[in-house]
């Protein structure tokens, strides 16, 4: 039987980028592999409107996180985290274990960080060195709007900003020059529709400024090493890297570079979100503005969530489950790729036959996702 995707990374990719991945390998310390290095640096540049560079480690994103906290922390800093989920939080152990004092800010599960409480936590730390965000919190489908979170801070007392864009960036807008942002992670099994193994790391001059100030505490994450070999005429990494997921990022990049992608991910978000509340399942994030365009989680009517996910599986369709204090509460579907009407109209269809006998006819959950997706 064949499977459909919808878990929240890794996420199905094209046959364009799967069959890239087939070209021939090419040595990582010549002009083809230059070459590769940058187109992708340059497509990066157009997806996050940026001119700064991009490095990319053989590693999963949160070996980017790691990048960011070994080269901005340690002993003598303290970061201000402010976490709505799992990730949230991953992103602050990570920091922790580097030495920085950590500040810990939470925001209830399902619920967004809004630009006034990420303010008055930095109005209330002086002292704090980094602040750490998530701009997609994957475990409870969560979007925190970065840009006015960023903007809420006055300038002459914004720490260094470090963000969590690993299951954002390609999926929804993410600006880091234009909105301030100083260290972003992300990876390429999500919103870059990749398969896993690369994680990537944008720094504002701000940010290589502060490296350069540091010793980091990693051989492997250092960012003053890896920017030795970027300032080269023919870039390179430092270490071997996953020439065949360079090829298939290079693919996916000009799948995402499209007009209208990231409107795209939205109207498809909003139109399961509708066919999923007609069926009687509750969404987990209730405000409309803190909903994810790449992930959707929601729990059962009936609250039994373990029979719902068994049902979607029997039928071909592969879910993700809760995470942390959601374990076993919630289902997640992910909609990072190119996910249109078919594919939202097969995923609805199977939540209405894992429902049994059903809560709702299919034509009104169908009438309504559908009402959705038309208003483009």
């Amino acid at each position: 039987m064949n499977r459909y995707l919808m878990t929240p990374g890794p996420v199905p990719v094209s046959p364009n980028v799967s069959i890239s991945q087939a070209r021939p390998l090419i040595g990582h310390r010549g002009g083809d592999f230059s070459g590769l290095f940058l187109s992708i640096e340059d497509k990066l540049a157009r997806l996050l409107r940026s001119g700064g560079r991009t490095v990319l480690f053989p590693s999963s994103g949160t070996g980017a996180l790691e990048a960011l906290a070994a080269n901005f922390t340690g002993p003598d800093v303290t970061a201000l985290s402010v976490s709505c989920g799992v990730f949230g939080d991953r992103f602050r152990e990570i920091t922790a274990l580097y030495g920085a004092k950590i500040v810990s800010v939470d925001v209830p599960l399902g619920e967004g960080v809004t630009p006034d409480v990420a303010a008055a936590a930095v109005e209330r730390n002086p002292g704090c060195g980094v602040l750490l965000l998530t701009q997609n919190e994957t475990s409870t489908g969560v979007f925190n709007p970065i840009d006015k979170i960023i903007a809420a801070i006055p300038k002459d007392k914004r720490p260094l900003i470090l963000v969590d864009g690993v299951s954002s960036v390609g999926a929804m807008p993410c600006f880091p020059e234009e909105w301030g942002i100083d260290g972003l992670a992300t990876a390429s099994q999500k919103g870059l529709l990749t398969p896993p193994g690369l994680g990537l790391v944008w720094l504002s001059e701000r940010g290589w400024e502060a490296v350069s100030k540091r010793k980091c505490a990693s051989y492997y994450f250092d960012l003053a090493r890896q920017k030795k070999l970027l300032d080269k005429d023919a870039p390179e990494n430092p270490y071997t890297p996953p020439v065949s997921l360079y090829y298939a990022l290079d693919a996916a990049l000009d799948e995402i570079l499209i007009d209208g992608w990231f409107s795209l991910r939205s109207r498809a978000a909003r139109s399961l979100a509708a066919g999923i509340e007609s069926l009687g399942f509750s969404l987990l994030v209730k405000d409309e503005n803190f909903r994810s365009p790449g992930v959707t989680a929601f729990s059962s009517p009936s609250g039994d969530i373990a029979a719902v996910s068994k049902a979607l599986k029997a039928a071909g369709v592969e879910p993700a489950g809760g995470q942390g204090e959601l374990k076993g509460k919630i289902i997640r579907m992910s909609h990072y790729h190119d996910v249109r009407w078919p594919e939202i109209s097969l995923a609805l269809g199977c939540l209405y036959a894992a429902l049994g006998a059903g809560s709702a006819g299919v034509r009104d959950f169908m009438k309504d996702a559908l009402a959705v997706w038309e208003e483009k």
